[in-house]
């Protein structure tokens, strides 16, 4: 099954982003479609998932970067992003993309990247138990934590029961 084909499964993705947040670059408005493309060749490379079973999205809901909205090169909408919250035309495209997409390919891996802070975790609580997506920056970070702290006990030596004998400090923000 692929992209192309009416079938999809759960080694498919579309990694989708509103372009919100990207770190250290902020509001990419539609320029930001390198994010999920860069996100779904990481897959392709360190995943060995088929790149024909990645579609990357980018919803176009404006962007509050006055240097963008002053481009004439710009090709993404020329609108300040508008309010979210249930009703808003925001809330209502991303409602809509991801439900089109979750009902034409059942299995799809939908992977939510670089969401504001306003809506990842508001977007994660409505859409996960409807279906098969995450935050990368919410859960990602955590799981590629765990994962960290797991494989320093095995190099140990230790049962990752251990974990539970641990302290964590953690500093920064990302």
């Amino acid at each position: 099954a692929c992209l192309v084909g009416s079938e999809m499964c759960i080694r498919d993705r579309a990694c989708a982003t509103d372009a919100a947040v990207f770190l250290g670059l902020g509001d990419l408005g539609a320029n930001g479609m390198g994010i999920p493309v860069g996100k779904l060749a990481l897959y392709s490379a360190l995943a060995g998932i088929n790149p024909r079973h990645c579609l990357p999205v980018t919803l176009d809901v404006g962007t509050n970067n006055e240097e963008f909205l002053q481009d004439p090169m710009y090709i993404g909408t020329r609108a300040k992003r508008g309010p979210v919250g249930e009703g808003t035309d925001y809330d209502e495209l991303v409602r809509e993309f991801i439900e089109t997409a979750c009902a034409k390919w059942p299995g799809l891996l939908l992977p939510f990247e670089d969401f504001g802070n306003k809506n990842a975790f508001r977007l994660l609580k409505t859409y996960q138990p409807k279906c098969l997506c995450f935050n990368d920056d919410i859960q990602g970070t955590g799981a590629v934590s765990l994962a960290g702290v797991l494989c320093a006990l095995r190099a140990q030596g230790r049962p990752s029961s251990d974990i539970r004998e641990l302290r964590f400090l953690v500093a920064g923000s990302g």
